[in-house]
């Protein structure tokens, strides 16, 4: 395999801003201008007339004769290989949903060239041509094992072309002795072309790779985009065996709503096995295309690494489990609880009958704090940074992958999550955290006592989600008798009927 570094571009050096390259690199393209190219075109036609017409005229002898004969016939035959490429393959073959139709057409041109070779062979110089295979049997043997490698990866391009795994611009998986060493290695990379000889790809480093065909055709390659659509990605951590494990498990899988993913296709983690003493969680996450899927997979490890040792549970490592940092949950104190009651429009005094249930989060950047459809018993209220209530989109740009779409920005003083405290009903939003946040947390049981004890503050909660029902981005279902609706939920929740 070879490898060419993709720090020239176009002839011109990276390093140097407006230097030049060697002489070696430049392009001929750039030095000589088109009506050059058109004149030399020119002189070249009048050269190969002056051949065939004049150069007989000027000698009776039979060489000369066969000479012209043998340019005019070639210059015929090239003109007519040219005028079928131009108004027969290249229409035709422009419209083949393949990785190289120009592979294609040059197997079609080379094809045509031969058999315009053997038909001036034939009728031109009466050469025959079995005679010629015949004779040429010992050459043809000789010259085929000194261009084995050049063959080799010419009939593997023809299988590749004919049987197209993959295209340019794929994501591709390439496992197998890529190098001629021993061993077996893997490389990922981005298809840029595909000829006759090579298959080039662009890896994430930003090198061209230059596999030759025959490599490819005995490795194992694996289509990261094909076939199209979603497909599961996993990861592992490993932690210590405990008996509250679930609970673990629980705050990861809530902490990966911060994927972005589908509400069909939402991550989650299983007890994968055990290994080095400790139980293997497998985080399991959809992604779409291969560079989406990555770095999901990087941030799955990220929030790992981060939830579960603020949660209390160690990670294990060859030498045992890791030493925890003491993260001590802040106990709410009375000022904050009369803010954030009055936030709800609630009566001061419910601020000590709250108070014990409240509760004080973290949440690290890119953490779910709630996943739309999931069942949910709190309300959450913002205390320090910003959330973003999100949707999944689909993308194309920087690379093909979900993404959020923001919908709205939490920042301190602003709450979510009162429809589903307050009826029961799952969780209509997708919230995220933006940035580092601190999050307070009230569940169902904190508003339980005082609401079966002042029965008639009822309706001042039903009055809240009614207004933060018409400030909403997108609420689905009708409008009619929807107070009606959610106060009848209300006390079926909270039984008070």
């Amino acid at each position: 395999m070879f490898s060419r570094s993709g720090a020239r571009r176009g002839g011109r050096s990276l390093t140097g801003g407006t230097g030049y390259a060697l002489p070696m690199f430049r392009d001929l393209r750039e030095k000589v201008s088109a009506p050059r190219r058109t004149l030399a075109w020119v002189l070249l036609a009048l050269l190969l007339a002056v051949a065939a017409f004049v150069l007989p005229r000027m000698t009776p002898h039979p060489m000369a004769q066969r000479a012209a004969d043998v340019i005019l016939w070639s210059a015929l035959a090239y003109g007519a290989v040219r005028l079928i490429s131009f108004l027969l393959l290249d229409p035709l073959l422009s419209q083949r949903k393949t990785a190289t139709p120009g592979f294609a057409r040059d197997l079609l041109m080379v094809a045509l060239y031969l058999v315009a070779a053997g038909g001036i062979l034939r009728q031109v110089l009466q050469v025959s041509l079995g005679q010629l295979l015949g004779t040429g049997a010992i050459a043809a043997a000789v010259v085929g094992l000194s261009l084995q490698e050049v063959l080799g990866n010419l009939f593997a391009g023809i299988s590749l072309h004919l049987d197209p795994a993959f295209m340019e611009g794929d994501w591709v998986e390439i496992t197998g002795n890529l190098r001629g060493g021993p061993g077996r290695e893997t490389l990922i990379g981005q298809v840029e072309a595909m000829t006759w000889r090579t298959v080039q790809l662009r890896t994430e480093n930003g090198d061209m790779d230059i596999l030759p065909n025959r490599v490819l055709a005995q490795a194992v390659v694996t289509n990261l985009y094909v076939p199209s659509g979603l497909h599961r990605r996993t990861a592992r951590v490993i932690v210590e065996p405990r008996p509250d494990l679930h609970v673990g498990i629980e705050k990861l899988t809530r902490a990966l709503a911060g994927l972005a993913h589908l509400p069909s296709h939402h991550p989650e983690v299983v007890v994968q096995g055990s290994d080095l003493g400790g139980a293997v969680l497998e985080m399991r996450f959809w992604a779409l295309g291969f560079r989406h899927g990555r770095q999901a997979t990087f941030q799955a490890n990220r929030l790992a690494a981060t939830v579960l040792p603020r949660e209390g549970f160690r990670l294990m490592g060859p030498h045992g489990p890791t030493p925890l940092v003491a993260f001590p949950e802040p106990v709410p104190g009375t000022l904050l609880m009369g803010e954030v009651v009055r936030e709800l429009g609630l009566p001061e005094h419910w601020s000590e009958d709250l108070r014990p249930h409240l509760r004080r989060r973290l949440v690290a950047p890119g953490e779910g704090v709630i996943r739309e459809g999931e069942t949910g018993e709190s309300l959450f209220a913002v205390h320090r940074g910003t959330l973003q209530v999100v949707r999944a989109e689909e993308r194309q740009a920087p690379y093909t992958g979900l993404f959020w779409k923001p919908l709205a920005d939490l920042g301190p003083g602003q709450w979510f999550g009162e429809a589903s405290l307050l009826t029961g009903a799952p969780r209509n939003a997708t919230v995220v955290a933006l940035t580092e946040a601190e999050i307070l947390e009230l569940p169902k049981e904190a508003f339980e006592a005082s609401l079966k004890r002042e029965p008639e503050l009822l309706d001042r909660l039903v009055d809240l989600m009614v207004l933060r029902e018409k400030t909403a981005v997108d609420v689905p279902g009708p409008k009619e008798g929807l107070r009606a609706h959610w106060a009848r939920q209300v006390r079926t929740w909270f039984n008070m009927n």
